[in-house]
This record gives structure tokens, sequence and C-alpha cells, in this order.
């Protein structure tokens, strides 16, 4: 989580100028450690959303969770692991709250009926608040953002005849001098004394506020996304969200069917056009999947793609990932099991199911390489390949024991012949891969996070094994060799299938077959979870082989390759021999024995001499067959995908040179 900056503490309003007094909250910011918790009961969404902001901002690193319905199943497992230091409720609650908890009586703090008056308790001394209407929701939601970003109090009106009842005695008892109004508020406040006034005129207003509020830390870097008015509510936790990700909030209309245009949009507005960082709080209802012509042949004309996906070639920009249940309390316990999830101890663990039902040899190819490419990092791996290493009962026994968990192979293995919904086991906070045709879908998801998963990655749509293949590798290297989190390792490993589609056409031209598979997983493979999700950091071992690497020097990139390959790995028919931090894909040569799988060099670069106008342009001895570059304009990054050739053992060298780019 990002820490405010000293200058973030003197903070402002667009509207009001500049204010130079700082903000007294309630306690000392806790340290990384701490574990305490406010689990709130039953309150109304508008005190949701105002208590949610102002914790976050009064206290960054204490965990803000929603009671459940069924406590025993999804609050207790989480707390067993936490192990709370205090847990503070806050609302209306059931009789026997601890007991259906789990915890001891003397951890839980005398129940706060008042969600009002515990959110202002964190605010001893403030000489500036916002105040919002209840509705409408947007005017809402930015008004919750902008109190939240300048960490001060956020005071809803109240419902009935007095929309201010309690508000005189709050500021007059913190020392409030100054007060934005958002929108609808205004004609509430107009007679409000003893307080200097200002008014944001609307939502729109409110936003800008708040994004330069954001600025005054430093760029914007990430952005959430929510319906306003989604069915499930999801929309009152989206400004919690935003606060602790420091993200500006972008709304959808009442359909959420604009979402892709109103993401494009933010990408091309001065102070959002870096973001990095996409957070959906939001189901596949509130905020629709799209239908796109399937780029691959097959049984499906249409295929499921999140609407903010370039629908061209481009490459993918945004690092994403979505956070919704339909029980809305897992929403913000998938942020805390994130949490979880990067502290454990010891190095991380995974178990690989590949290929279980036998028949898919080009993907058990891909996932033997995985799982050494993972072990050769510091991971904890159980590799179970082919038809005869796995049984149902042994994965289910496994399952609860792993910080990730990968399947490749067919989805209905595991659903019918496997019967894995019908598992109850809590799990650790884990990243579920699943790898197979049409594994993504929100019943089967629920499951998994019912049981503790931080985050399920699939499809929702067909997948050949190759290109899913493909992607996983390049997914968890990144993951473990790179020290990316979930949502930037996805994005690079959707990247190197849209640069190996490139590849394919030099190389092949129109005899290039199954490009469009490429283009299908890069476009579907999708993140339910937290984006910003890391796994432990691992330990190399002693005996690692070092890994391919990449160094830029001015103008100069060099990919490093190692001298030593891993042994090779045999499924008949396919055969590789790869790097350690190398990749592969389904580009193969044939002799009378084996499909020889080409290793192939990828990176990811950041060039330091990257500037508005120019894009690079890159020089090798290399021939131009065997390599290509894409550049990320927007985040000034670049992808170099390259085949090397025997005579390039060592090291591969590229200049790069900067050309003005032509008015359009």
């Amino acid at each position: 989580m990002r820490r405010l900056s000293a200058r973030a503490l003197v903070i402002g309003f667009a509207a009001l100028g500049t204010l130079a007094q700082p903000v007294a909250v309630g306690r000392a910011v806790a340290a990384e450690s701490s574990r305490d918790v406010v689990l709130v009961g039953t309150v109304p969404d508008p005190d949701l959303i105002a208590l949610g902001v102002m914790l976050a901002a009064a206290q960054p690193d204490t965990d803000f969770l929603l009671d459940s319905a069924r406590p025993e199943s999804i609050i207790k497992p989480f707390f067993d692991r936490l192990r709370p230091t205090t847990i503070t409720p806050v609302g209306a609650f059931p009789d026997g709250s601890v007991k259906r908890w789990g915890v001891a009586d003397s951890v839980v703090k005398p129940t706060v009926a008042d969600p009002v008056a515990f959110a202002w308790a964190l605010y001893p001394k403030a000489e500036r608040a916002v105040i919002a209407p209840r509705s409408p929701a947007p005017e809402l939601l930015q008004a919750a953002c902008l109190a939240g970003a300048a960490r001060v109090p956020l005071f809803v009106l109240r419902e009935g005849d007095d929309p201010l009842k309690g508000l005189k005695e709050l500021l007059a008892a913190r020392g409030v001098k100054e007060a934005t109004t958002v929108g609808a508020a205004r004609d509430a406040c107009k007679k409000l004394e003893g307080v200097r006034v200002t008014e944001l005129a609307d939502a729109t207003a409110a936003a800008a506020a708040h994004r330069k509020e954001l600025l005054r830390a430093g760029k914007i870097d990430t952005l959430v996304l929510a319906n306003p008015v989604d069915a499930k509510k999801h929309a009152a936790l989206a400004p919690w969200v935003a606060v602790k990700r420091r993200a500006a909030l972008l709304l959808t209309g009442a359909e959420g069917k604009d979402a892709g245009t109103v993401v494009n949009a933010a990408l091309k507005e001065k102070d959002t056009a870096r973001a990095d960082v996409l957070i959906v709080v939001a189901d596949t209802n509130a905020i629709p999947l799209v239908k796109r012509a399937n780029p691959a042949a097959g049984k499906d004309e249409q295929i499921d793609v999140e609407p903010w996906i370039p629908e061209t070639d481009d490459l993918i920009t945004l690092s994403a990932g979505r956070l919704f249940h339909a029980d809305r309390a897992i929403v913000p316990l998938l942020l805390a099991r994130s949490r979880l999830l990067e502290k454990a101890s010891g190095p991380p663990k995974i178990l690989i199911a590949s290929n279980p039902g036998d028949g898919l040899p080009l993907l058990e190819t891909f996932s033997r390489n995985t799982g050494r490419e993972l072990q050769n990092a510091g991971w904890k791996v159980t590799g179970r390949y082919g038809k005869t290493e796995l049984t149902a009962k042994e994965l289910r026994e496994a399952l609860p024991e792993q910080d990730a968990f990968l399947w490749e192979g067919h989805y209905r293995t595991l659903i019918d012949q496997f019967e894995m919904p019908k598992w109850t086991e809590p799990l650790r906070p884990s990243l579920i891969f699943l790898q197979s045709c049409l594994a993504l879908n929100p019943d089967e998801s629920a499951l998994l996070f019912d049981r503790g998963a931080a985050a399920v990655v699939g499809t929702p749509n067909r997948t050949y094994s190759g290109s899913g293949g493909a992607l996983t590798l390049a997914f968890f290297d990144s993951l473990a060799y790179d020290g990316r989190n979930a949502g930037s390792s996805m994005r690079h490993a959707k990247n190197f299938l849209l640069c190996y589609m490139d590849l394919k056409a030099k190389r092949l031209g129109d005899g290039a077959k199954m490009s469009g598979a490429n283009k299908r997983a890069a476009w579907t493979f999708t993140i339910w979870g937290d984006p910003a999700m890391k796994t432990p950091k691992p330990v190399a071992p002693a005996d690692a082989m070092p890994a391919l690497a990449c160094e830029v020097v001015k103008d100069r990139v060099t990919l490093t390759l190692p001298e030593k390959r891993y042994p090779p790995t045999e499924v008949a028919p396919y055969k590789a021999e790869m790097w350690p931090g190398g990749r592969l894909a389904g580009l193969f040569t044939t002799d009378e024995e084996s499909r020889l799988l080409a290793p192939l060099a990828f990176a990811e670069v950041s060039l330091p001499n990257a500037k508005d106008g120019f894009t690079p342009r890159l020089s090798t001895k290399v021939p131009s067959r065997n390599w290509v570059f894409r550049w990320d304009a927007r985040r000034r990054v670049g992808y170099i995908l390259a085949v090397p050739r025997e005579k390039d053992e060592g090291k591969i060298e590229f200049r790069v040179h900067w050309d003005a780019d032509t008015p359009r």
C-alpha cells in the first residue's frame, strides 16, 4: 500500500485555493503489521461509504470488513489466519456476534451502533470537511473520494426533515472552519453558520477536485471503475478502494455499457493519462463484458471480452482486475486476503496439475517448464503431470496448503470428474489460475472465493491449450523472476502473445496458423481479484540457474542469454530446451522423432530517454525475421521478442533510435 508523503498532508481543494493546515487524525497510522479490524454490520449505504473513506484515510492499515450472513464460513476462517489484535464492530449485528466470528471476547471492543459517530471520532481536530448529498449516487461517491484523498471528515446529509442533524455539533467540536458542499447538498447548507462554504456544482466538479488533490502527492497511477447504481451495491465500496489505492474514480452510466468509452476517455485526459492500474468494483452484470468476433476459427462466432481491451492488435496497456461477489462482504476480504498472501512466511507454495485427462502434450510441455521456472526462482512446487499422476483425493487434500494453484487441462475434468464444486475445505489466501476453456464464470469462482481464495484467473471463453499454456508460463515467469504483481504479470503475458503473433507473421507470412488463438487468449484471460496482489517473495536456491536478463544503458538494450538451458522436456511428440527466464510458444521445427519447440527471449523494457513526440526504433545484427519490437507510447514501455540463433549464444544487442512522430 502506498503511504502518503508529508506533502500530501498539506491539502486543499481546487475550488478553495491552497489550504495550508494539516489534518489531525484520531491516532497515529498503525505499523504495517497492524492486525486491527473494523467490522461493519448493518448500516445504510451512505454511512458505509463515509465510514469507509474516513477510516481508509485516518487508519490506512486497519482492515475494513463487512459482516456476512455466513460468518462461520466467510469471516471466521479469515480471522483464524489473521489473529486480529482488536475487532471494533460498527453498526447493527445479530446476537452472539463474538461466537459467530470465532474470536476471544477480549479481542472484540464494545459495539459502536452509530457509524457516523465512530467515523467522526477518527478526526478529533479538522479545519475542513466535505458535505455530500445522499443522492444522486455519483455526487455522493465522488464527494467521498474527495474527502478521503484530502483526509478530512465527510458528512452525508441525513434523511428526514433535518438533513443537517448533528452537523453543527460535529463541526464545532473539531474546530472546522471550511466546508465544501457537493451538488445537491448545496441548498441544505445555505444557512450553515460559522464556517466558510465553497460549492462544487456536481459530480464532475467533485471528481476534478479529487484528482487535483491526488496530484499533490504525485501522478495518478490507479483508476477505480464502478457503476453508481449497480444492483449488487458494489459501488458503495468503490470510494473506499479508491482511497486505499490513491485512485481516481470513474463512473459508468446506469447500464454499464459505456465502460470502455469511460476508461479510454480517462486515458486521454491529462490528469489520468499515465494511469497503470484499473480496478473494477462491479460484477459482469453491472459492467458487462462486450461481444467481439472470435479471432480464432472454432465453435463460437463471438467471444466475451472486458470492454477496456483494445479492439485492434494494439498492446494491452492496463493492469486490470475485478472485485465482486454475490456476497458483498467478500469484496473487502479480497484486499485483506491479498495482504495476507504477500506477507506469508516461507517460500510460496504452488500445486500444478496439468493434463490430468491426458491428450494435451503441448500443454503439458509448457506446464512442466512453468514448474521448473518457479522452482528455479525459489518456489516450492508440487507438480502433477499427465493422467496417472493425480487423483481427486490428492488434489483435494493438497489444495488448502497452497499459496497458488495452477490447473491446466480440461475444465470438465476438474468440475465433473474431480467434483471440485463440492469441496468445502478452507483455502489459504491464494491465487487460483484455471487455464481451461470456459473456466472463469461467476458461480464456480464464487465457491473458490467463499473458501478463501484471493484471486481467480482464467477465461470465460474457449481457448487452445498451446496459447493458454504459453500465456501461463509468461505470467508465472513475470511473477517469480521480475517481482511484478498479478495484474502487471498478466499484462506482460498478454503482450507476449501479441508480440508472438507479430513474430509468427514475420516468419511465416500467410502460412502462419493459429494467430487468432494468441489474440483470443491475450484478449480474454482475466483476473478476478486485486490486480496489485503479490505472492510471497521467493529466495532463489543456492543451485539456481542464472536466468535470462535484460539491461538498458542509454540507447543500448542487451539481452543476456544464460549459458545453460534446462534438461530437455519431452512429452511426445514435443520437445523443449528453454533457458531459465525464457519463453516458449507454438513455434517449432520437426525432425524424424519430435517437434522441437524454439526457445524464445522476451523482455519488457523501460527506455530512459523516452519523450513525447518520438517513437523508438531498434536495430540489431540479428535478422529481422527473428525478432519484433512493440512500443507502448502511453506507458513508455517496449517489448522485445526474439528467436536467438545458435550464433547468438551469449548476448543480443539492440541500438535504440528515436524517430519523430509523423503528425496525423
